[in-house]
């Protein structure tokens, strides 16, 4: 029979190293002087969001983790683990598979305060529509929800923006973020996609810095954007967004390497997202003779040229004296090209090389993804990123949750190192909701079964296993074309008999698929 221990109240010991985990459990249980002594104690040599519980008959609780993510997490279990009888006597420990795990967002389309106005569904390169503080709010949320569900950074494009304040708001939401174990990784374009500022009238913003040297503009083709198999072609409109700036020009190189320690100097981000640019390479002699006729969305030679400088100016500690993490991207449906990424090859090997994957070419070629496979990548940290369950592979409300189990299994059996998803559309849908759940779940540990995860965390939310199944089947409704308005009417009357049935939070996630049910039977009728 297991033992428990009651917890009245907590006497916080070695804070200091903890101080958001600390208040997680004084909030709680409340923080008294007789109350039971709970120790946290940092442990640099534990993997990031590794922790270890131990709690005795008597005596004092220990917390120890890695000094960023872990202690949070081995507060929020502690809390998790509580009943009725008390917490259970023992020790638990805990880490990552994947401990590359971080959502992929840009700034204008990230929307987790749905109460705000100017919200948009797609799109890269947009203007941001919303009021300024809306930033923070949608931010905040998302960074509450990575905390809760152990998910370890934010890749943010547009962090630094003007309309929604700029340096002072972009600290505010790292500071807000690492204080709960979450990085902030700053999405920046290199050459391209605005620069290390993306807009704003900024030194390091790139179509300031191009106005002034127009010398140094790269020579974009007439249509500036790319393919999608299962978006379809995408043109972006001109605008200063799209300026991009020649590769083989040395200024360029050297403005950017400036960037990046002003960046790194005044923001407590957790890491950097470099890119260099897919919607169109510069075409200019000396790039072309460098090249030697590469496609023209990417440029690898563009990477080989400019990534060694930027990574030697972006190594440096992070948030709670951690590495910062780095990831550099190295574009889409690619991976098991390995002669194109020959130029790859002499990069430096302490970042972390990041392949994205389409829905299509997934599904084609997920069996190709083996150990032997992720040995012959010409560096040995590796991460999946997929548009898949975004609005780039037209499933930005999708019901996802297998595909990411599945990816999330696969990376991991061929040791791959972490994988990245979107997450620009709230939890609040619960498509959503139960995708990033699985994401979160599989990445943390990639041997889950599926049962197990269907039983634990999907079913309770829909009232049972079968009502979670026939939310499923609803849901796949909405993304299938050929419905029609009678079949989604029918789902909308299912889903409106378990409202009826339901309240709180079950009762809404069924409110949300009659809502949308009805909306698709409108537009196909």
């Amino acid at each position: 029979m297991s033992q428990y221990r009651q917890i009245a109240g907590v006497r916080v010991q070695g804070a200091a190293s903890a101080p958001y985990a600390a208040r997680l459990l004084g909030e709680a249980w409340g923080e008294t002087p007789e109350g039971v002594p709970v120790r946290f104690e940092a442990d640099p040599a534990r993997p990031e969001g590794g922790y270890r519980i131990e709690v005795p008959e008597q005596g004092e609780i220990r917390l120890s983790g890695d000094p960023f993510a872990g202690l949070v997490y081995a507060a929020r279990e502690l809390l998790a683990l509580a009943t009725p009888a008390g917490v259970p006597v023992g020790v638990r420990e805990g880490a990552p598979r994947l401990p590359l795990r971080n959502l992929w967002t840009w700034d204008h389309s990230t929307n987790w305060d749905l109460r705000q106005l100017g919200q948009q569904e797609i799109g890269a390169l947009n203007p941001y529509a919303k009021p300024a503080d809306a930033f923070g709010a949608d931010y905040r949320r998302l960074v509450d929800f990575c905390s809760r569900e152990r998910i370890g950074g934010i890749v943010v494009y547009g962090l630094l923006r003007d309309a929604h304040g700029g340096v002072e708001a972009a600290r505010e939401l790292c500071e807000y973020a690492n204080a709960r174990g979450v990085r902030i990784i700053a999405g920046i374009g290199v050459n391209a996609y605005g620069g290390i500022y993306f807009d704003g009238r900024h030194r390091y913003n790139l179509a300031t810095w191009l106005r002034q040297r127009p010398d140094l503009a790269a020579e974009l083709p007439k249509k500036v954007g790319f393919d999608i198999d299962d978006f379809g072609d995408l043109h972006f409109p001109a605008s200063e967004y799209m300026m991009a700036a020649c590769p083989s020009q040395p200024d360029n190189l050297a403005w950017h390497r400036e960037a990046v320690d002003w960046l790194l100097d005044t923001l407590p981000v957790g890491g950097v997202n470099f890119e260099t640019g897919d919607y169109g390479s510069c075409a200019c002699a000396r790039c072309a003779a460098r090249t030697g006729g590469e496609r023209t969305s990417w440029s690898y030679e563009a990477m080989r040229s400019v990534y060694p400088t930027l990574l030697e100016t972006a190594r440096r500690t992070g948030p709670a004296g951690v590495p910062l993490r780095h990831l550099v991207e190295v574009y889409w449906d690619n991976i098991f090209d390995l002669e194109a990424q020959k130029p790859l090859a002499d990069l430096p090997d302490d970042v972390a090389y990041q392949y994205c994957v389409n829905r299509g070419f997934w599904h084609d070629n997920r069996d190709r993804l083996t150990a032997d496979h992720v040995d012959g990548l010409p560096h040995t940290t590796n991460v999946l990123r997929t548009h898949a369950g975004s609005q780039w592979n037209r499933q930005r409300h999708s019901w996802v949750p297998d595909l990411y189990a599945d990816m999330a299994t696969r990376a991991a059996g061929a040791g791959m190192r972490g994988l990245t998803i979107f997450a620009e559309a709230s939890a609040y849908h619960p498509t959503n909701e139960i995708s990033y759940l699985a994401y979160a779940r599989f990445t943390w540990n990639p041997d889950l079964a599926w049962a197990d995860f269907w039983r634990a965390e999907v079913a309770p939310r829909f009232g049972g296993a079968a009502e979670a199944e026939a939310f499923r089947a609803g849901a796949a409704a909405l993304d299938d074309p050929t419905a029609t308005a009678d079949a989604l009417g029918a789902v909308r009357g299912d889903a409106l008999a378990m409202v009826a049935a339901t309240s709180g939070d079950v009762q809404r996630r069924w409110l949300w698929l009659a809502e949308r049910a009805a909306r698709h039977a409108h537009s196909a009728g």
